[in-house]
This record gives structure tokens, C-alpha cells and sequence, in this order.
């Protein structure tokens, strides 16, 4: 380096100087690398007024353009450097196409309703379907559904082209007028005018006695008003042992579905359990405040004054005969009181309704909005009426009064997989130390699972999500209700379907699949029923439940509980469960979830088999397949290995999932294989569940022995629709819908198979249950099994990046706005 010395000549830097301007050099850097920051963090959080700068879209006349703004808030807003954001709004491609063929399985419309209605009318079977004309003389419809016709007919039509089998329904008739009075199912149909209506019988008279009905709202009323003698001699006890309230004001219910009415089928014993009615609302049952008093009335006779009040409960303390034997000994002090704080009625609101905790502050970022998907160019699915196609995938969604949701002529790569997947019943059994509680025991297709009344927004379908209608029918208004209950979206699995990352290359596929979600609610609980279409071929059925849980009343001084804490209070939990809230204990349950799969893998000739993994001698593994093999071969180092054995079921078969002797469910046509000599099947797999966990000698499990099982397989059968019977949770002594009239060791090789599959969990309520439950799930899947011969997914775009020359990547996408 060179300089000039006084006389204008060059002369060279000094050592010294050149490490002074290098010094100086990386001041000046690190100065600006310091500076950068703080400009950066300054201009993040927006400057001292704590603004933050976002881009947001605008449409003006030339379309999209990007603005900056300023907004005011408490937290960062993160910016994006694409100030030319594109702001149109996201294409909303119509997946609905015309509808030109009739449909056999979508849900009846009101119009078909009030065609069986009025039939049934005409036939003199119907007297009343107007419920302030009821009486427990007349006859009168309490459900209509679509009843599928025969699978040979359906298939003749959709196969073959052949004739439409038509629309029927099934109708359930309580017949109060009858002698002796009874209930019937009819099938009613064809509905779509072509040929005559018919009346089919599925049940002769007096097969299904009148005791066996549901309970219903007239019967309710009914009872409020033979118990209100009792009320009015109970009404000092019931105010001062429940903070001032009373049956006349409507802040007290009666409870009546503490379980089945009893447990012989000629006589109807319903048992009663007095709750708070915070929201002064008829119906709306608030089960998180049950009260201590409760009794047994006899319903057996169609005329109300005849019927009788026993077995009343105070705390535990009965049984008391009439109402004055149980004030007598409250006011003698001879038995156990308890007397809530005064104004914990005042507390009821806040308990029943459920939102934020305003008391608490927010969490941090909470005021942000969450994550979304939506559909850049559309749905990429269509739909034809109730049948849905997306990605291969084909298949009828329907929905049931009775019985819930179901699929039907479910499809993919144009192959057969299933002709019918559909819910069938929901079992749940409770345990209490409470003479109301105790007993409690649920079918709930007795009630009606498909009572759907639409969704709630924002949280049961997404923005992008299509909505179908289903139906069901309004025994009270003698009308059909139709809603928009049925979800249809694509959902972004946000995680790779398979991926691979190697030396040479690395390539992927971001999931996705199709879901149909149909949200419902039973009384107290929330149940969603999910069907999810993977790429690959598989189909995951999933059961989510939520709402509230019911409780029993909490009795610290219950002489049963014995345990005491180290400081002598009594323990907050039972044999049946732990103490929820201030006078509420959560009960011990399970929930059952019992669904038909019909399963059709390539046609309708199949067989079961079951794959059992096994561990032992490597000799023992030969000799399933080979007799001959008497010694290990020596390649193997040790004598121990494991295997697989696999067994065709010959006849009609029941099992249960079981973790320590692992089994894979199969069902395969022998008269199909892959490219490799497989079998061509479909595992069934069931998720993480439970299997029933009562006695075989408990009373309920007559009625509900499919819960025995959690996969049971038998030859399809017309007259073997459903596994159980709508009225055998109300004659718990002579079921007629017992498993093994289906399990009944018929031949199953090569043959129509329907797999009966049971799954669910046991629920032992804890304080975090209470005011809601968060989702449980359970279900099962069918992925495909040696049914392709390879991978059946790479037949869509994938990721893909390496050596090879096979670069390629998924459709191009263009940001959006989801809406105007």
C-alpha cells in the first residue's frame, strides 16, 4: 500500500497504519451488524406506540392489490415479505352435479314421510300422530326411516342396470289401541310411485309388548302429574334441603331415563331422580346438579290413575312407601339430612352454560386467530344427490332416525369394498352407590341416534366444508324435520402420507383425505361419527364423544365410603368414581359403539381369515405349512423366532381384541389374488379400544350381547339387518335380538360376509370432565391387504427431488382469499 509524503512523492503505509484502518473497518461493521438488529426488533414490534404492520388484500377496480396498514395490538403480527400478495378470492367450484337417476339409500324427504304417514293412516293401523291427541290408547308412528331394499335387487340396479328396486321406509307403530297393545315395525314402499305401496310386517302382533316402548314426552307429563300429591307433601324436605327450590316454580326436574324400566318385560317400572332446571327449560336436563331424592313409578297400565309411587329415596335412605313415611322421619331427625348453601341456585347458570372463564386471564396469543385449511382452487371432491366421489373413492352417505349414520356401495379404483358400513347401536352401562344411579344402562337406538338437528359454526364443519341434509321423523308434530347435518370436506393431514429422505434422493406426499362428519347429540352427549377416505385405500371410521357427563349426587358423610384422608375428611372418590364438583360425582361407564360392516372385497364371495402372530421354535413355525420340516435349518442362530399361522374360519366366529396375543382380521377372496399369489383382502383394525367389561351373568347383557365381541363375522343374511333389537333394553329378561340368533354356526368360507365390529372405552370421569368433556375417539379401519400389488398412491403428483431425472413436484398453488 502507498501514500504520499510531504513533498508529493509515494511512499509506502506503516505496519501501524494498515492495522489501524482494519480495526477501524471492523468497528464500523460490527456497528452496522448491531444497528441492523434494532432497526429489525424495532421494526417487528412496531416502534414504541407498540404498532405492528401487517399486509392485508384489497379489491379495487384493477382486482388485488397489497396495502400496509398499522394496527394496534398487544402482540407481534408477523409480516410477509410479498407485497404482491394475491388477493383474489379462492375459486369455489360447485361439486354438485346433477341428479338424474333416483337414489336408494339417501335419507327420506318430507315428502316421503308424509306419504308412509298417510298410508299408514289409510290402513287403519295410525289412529293420532298429532301428540296433543295422543293417548296411551292410540296409535301412533314414533320413527320413520329409509329401509334398504334387498342387496340382490340394489346390486341387479347399480351392476347391471337393471329395474330401480325403489324408496321404502320402515315405520315403528306403538299400538296403545291393540289387543293386547304392542309395538310394530312395518316396512312401507316402493315410495316413488312406480308400482302400488305395499305393507310389509317385521314383527307379528304382540311379539314386542307395550311395555317395551321408549319413553316419551307424553308419558313424562303424565308422570309430573301423578307425582304432583307427592311434591306438594314433600315440599318443606325438598326446600330446605335444596336451597329454597320446588317442583312448582320449575326449578326442579324429574329425571327419567335412570335406566331400563325394570327388569321383567310384562310390567314398566320407571325410576325417577329429582335435578336442577337452571335454564327454566322443559327437556334441557342439566345432569351435572342431580339431587338426592328419588322413587320408582309403576307405568305398566295404559290409565294413568292407576299408576303407583314406591321405592322413594332420601340420601340413600329407603325405601320409603309413601311421602309422608319419608317427611315423618326427615322431621324426627331419624334419618340423614342435607341442607345445600344457601344461594347455590344461584350458581346453576354459570355451571350449565359453557364459555370463556372471564375470571382468568387470556393466554398469550389466544386474541390471534387460529389455523385454517381452505381450498385453493375448490373442492376437489363431486356429489350426485347423497353419493360422493373424490380421489377414486365412491360411495352413498345416508343417515337413520333409529340407527345413525351409514355408507353404503362404498367403492374405490373402481373395486368393490364394502356394500355397507353403518352404526347400529351405542351401549353405555353405569355404576353408582346411589339407588338412582345404580342401575342405569343405555341402548340408544331404543331412543333414536339420528335425531340431527344441523351444526354449529365454526366448530363442526370448516368454511370450506359442503353440508347435505338428513331427516328424521317428529312423532309430536307428526312432520318430518329435515336439517344440514351431514359435513363433506378435504382435510389437510398436514404430515407426510409416506416420505423418504436419502443420499440420493428425498421425496414425499403431503396427506390429505376426505372426511364426512355428521355431529349429533343424545340428551346429555355429543357424539360424531366420521368416515375418513385415505389416498391409499383406506377407511378409518371414527366415533368422537363429547358434552356433559352425568353425575350422581355427591354424599360426603355416605356411611359406604369408610376411607378417610390423613386428616380424617372423608376421601372425594367410591368404588364408582371420584368426586367432580361441589356435590357431584363422576360415575364410572363405558361407551360401546356397535357398527355392521358388510364387506364386499371385489364381490360379494368372501372368506374370513385370521393371521396369528406367534413366537417359538423355528420348527414349530415350519410345521403349519410344511409337516415335513423336523429340524431348524442352520442358517438360524438361535432356536426361537417368530412367525405367523394362518386359519380360514369355517363357521360363524366371535373374538376380541386382545394385545397380548396380537391377530390380524382378514377379509379376502380366495377367487382373487394380486400379481403375486396373494388373496386379495382388507384388514380390519381396530383403534386403541375396550371390550365389555361386565360379567356375563349381568342383567343387561342379553340385550347387548354383541358387546361381547369386538369382531364378529357371520353369513349375510335379509332377515339379520341389525345386531341387536330396538326393544330389548326394556325386557331385559327375554331379549329377542341375542347375538347368537346371528352367530349360529353357519358356513362362512366363500360366502357373503358381514363383520360385526364393537368398538368404544371405559370412562371413569375426572374434575376435568366437568363442565364438558373434551373428544374421546375411537373406531376402526379397513386398510387395503395384498389387495394391490404395490402402494396404490403414486398415481397422484408426488414430491420428488434427487438423482434419476425424476424431479417432480404437486399442482401449483396460488394464494388466495377464502372470501370476499
Amino acid at each position: 500500500m502507498y501514500g504520499l509524503d510531504e513533498s508529493g512523492q509515494k511512499k509506502g503505509l506503516r505496519t501501524r497504519d494498515v492495522c489501524c484502518f482494519l480495526f477501524a473497518g471492523v468497528l464500523i461493521f460490527a456497528g452496522g451488524v448491531v444497528g441492523g438488529i434494532f432497526i429489525g426488533i424495532y421494526a417487528y414490534h412496531g416502534g414504541p406506540s407498540g404498532d405492528d404492520v401487517t399486509v392485508e388484500c384489497v379489491m379495487g377496480k384493477d382486482g388485488g392489490t397489497a396495502r400496509t396498514t398499522q394496527q394496534t395490538t398487544t402482540l407481534p403480527v408477523h409480516t410477509t415479505s410479498d407485497q404482491s400478495a394475491d388477493c383474489e378470492v379462492c375459486p369455489r367450484r360447485n361439486p354438485f352435479i346433477p341428479q338424474t337417476e333416483q337414489e336408494v339409500f339417501a335419507p327420506l324427504s318430507s315428502t316421503e314421510m308424509k306419504t308412509v304417514r298417510d298410508f299408514l293412516i289409510s290402513k287403519g293401523i295410525v289412529t293420532d300422530v298429532i301428540g296433543g291427541n295422543v293417548t296411551f290408547t292410540s296409535n301412533y308412528i314414533t320413527g320413520i326411516d329409509i329401509h334398504a331394499p334387498p342387496k340382490k335387487d340394489v346390486l341387479e340396479y347399480k351392476d347391471r342396470n337393471g329395474r330401480f328396486p325403489g324408496r321404502h321406509a320402515k315405520a315403528v307403530v306403538v299400538r296403545g289401541g291393540a289387543s293386547p297393545p304392542d309395538v310394530m315395525e312395518f316396512i312401507v314402499g316402493p315410495l316413488n310411485g312406480a308400482t302400488r305401496m305395499e305393507l310389509t310386517e317385521l314383527s307379528s302382533a304382540g311379539e314386542n309388548a307395550f311395555t317395551a316402548r321408549a319413553i316419551n314426552f307424553w308419558e313424562i307429563a303424565k308422570m309430573e302429574e301423578v307425582l304432583k300429591p307427592i311434591q306438594q307433601v314433600l315440599e318443606p324436605l325438598v326446600k330446605e334441603s335444596f336451597d329454597g327450590a320446588d317442583f312448582n316454580g320449575g326449578e326442579l326436574f324429574w329425571w327419567p331415563y335412570n335406566g331400563p324400566p325394570g327388569l321383567n318385560h310384562d310390567v314398566r317400572v320407571i325410576n325417577l331422580n329429582a335435578l336442577f332446571n337452571p335454564a327454566y327449560v322443559s327437556g334441557d336436563y342439566h345432569l351435572l346438579d342431580m339431587l338426592p331424592l328419588s322413587l320408582d313409578i309403576n307405568t305398566t297400565s295404559q290409565t294413568p290413575s292407576e299408576w303407583t309411587i314406591y321405592n322413594i329415596h332420601y340420601l340413600n335412605q329407603g325405601p320409603y312407601s309413601t311421602a309422608q313415611e319419608l317427611l315423618d322421619d326427615y322431621n324426627a331427625g331419624t334419618i340423614r339430612k342435607v341442607k345445600l348453601p344457601a344461594g347455590y341456585r344461584d350458581t346453576l347458570v354459570q355451571r350449565f352454560t359453557v364459555g370463556r372463564d372471564t375470571s382468568r386471564p387470556l393466554r398469550v396469543h389466544a386474541d390471534m386467530p387460529p389455523p385454517r385449511t381452505y381450498e385453493p382452487k375448490g373442492p376437489r371432491y363431486t356429489i350426485k344427490g347423497h353419493r360422493i366421489n373424490w380421489m377414486g373413492w365412491e360411495f352413498d352417505i345416508t343417515t337413520r332416525m333409529m340407527r345413525g349414520p351409514a355408507l353404503f356401495d362404498v367403492r374405490f379404483q373402481n373395486n368393490k369394498i364394502a356394500y355397507e358400513i353403518s352404526l347400529n347401536d351405542i351401549v353405555l352401562q353405569y355404576g353408582s352407590d346411589s339407588f338412582e344411579r345404580s342401575n342405569t344402562f343405555y341402548t340408544d337406538a331404543t331412543y333414536g341416534i339420528g335425531y340431527y338437528t344441523g351444526t354449529i359454526k365454526g366448530v363442526d364443519c370448516p368454511e370450506h366444508g359442503t353440508l347435505l341434509e338428513t331427516s328424521f321423523y317428529d312423532y309430536y308434530s307428526g312432520e318430518a324435520v329435515t336439517s344440514r347435518s351431514i359435513c363433506v370436506f378435504e382435510s389437510d393431514g398436514e404430515g407426510p402420507a409416506w416420505r423418504h429422505k436419502s443420499n440420493s434422493y428425498q421425496g414425499g406426499l403431503r396427506d390429505s383425505f376426505l372426511v364426512v362428519r355428521i355431529p349429533g347429540t343424545i340428551v346429555n352427549y355429543d357424539y360424531i361419527t366420521e368416515f375418513h377416505f385415505k389416498l391409499n385405500g383406506q377407511l378409518q371410521t371414527k366415533l368422537v364423544a363429547t358434552g356433559h357427563i352425568q353425575t350422581a349426587f355427591w354424599d360426603a358423610e355416605n356411611p359406604n365410603h369408610g376411607n378417610k384422608n390423613t386428616d380424617d375428611s372423608p376421601e372425594a372418590r367410591d368404588p364408582f368414581g371420584f368426586r367432580v364438583s361441589d356435590f357431584a360425582q363422576g360415575l364410572i361407564h363405558n361407551h360401546l359403539f356397535g357398527f355392521k360392516v358388510d364387506m364386499d372385497v371385489v364381490d360379494a364371495n368372501n372368506s374370513f381369515e385370521v393371521i396369528h402372530l406367534k413366537s417359538g421354535d423355528v420348527v414349530d413355525a415350519f410345521k403349519k405349512m410344511n409337516p415335513t420340516v423336523s429340524k431348524k435349518p442352520d442358517y438360524f442362530r438361535y432356536n426361537v423366532t417368530q412367525y405367523v399361522e394362518y386359519e380360514t374360519v369355517q363357521t360363524e366366529s366371535g373374538y376380541k381384541a386382545n394385545p397380548l396375543e396380537p391377530k390380524y382380521w382378514t377379509i379376502v377372496n380366495e377367487n382373487y389374488r394380486n400379481h403375486w399369489g396373494a388373496k386379495r383382502g382388507y384388514l380390519i383394525s381396530p383403534m386403541a379400544t375396550s371390550t365389555q367389561t361386565q360379567v356375563d351373568s349381568h342383567p343387561t347383557l342379553g340385550a347387548v350381547s354383541f358387546t361381547k365381541y369386538n369382531c364378529a363375522v357371520s353369513k349375510r343374511k335379509e332377515s339379520e339387518q341389525f345386531l341387536d333389537s330396538l326393544f330389548d333394553g326394556f325386557r331385559l329378561d327375554s331379549p329377542r335380538g341375542d347375538f347368537s340368533r346371528i352367530l349360529d354356526g353357519e358356513n362362512i368360507v366363500n360366502e357373503d360376509l358381514v363383520a360385526w365390529v364393537t368398538v368404544g372405552f371405559v370412562h371413569i370421569p375426572s374434575s376435568e370432565d366437568v363442565p364438558m368433556t373434551v373428544a374421546v375417539e375411537t373406531g376402526f379401519t379397513l386398510k387395503p391387504y395384498n389387495f394391490f400389488d404395490r402402494t396404490e398412491i403414486f398415481d397422484v403428483p408426488q414430491t420428488y427431488t434427487g438423482e434419476y431425472g425424476l424431479d417432480e413436484s404437486p399442482p401449483d398453488f396460488r394464494k388466495c382469499r377464502e372470501t370476499d
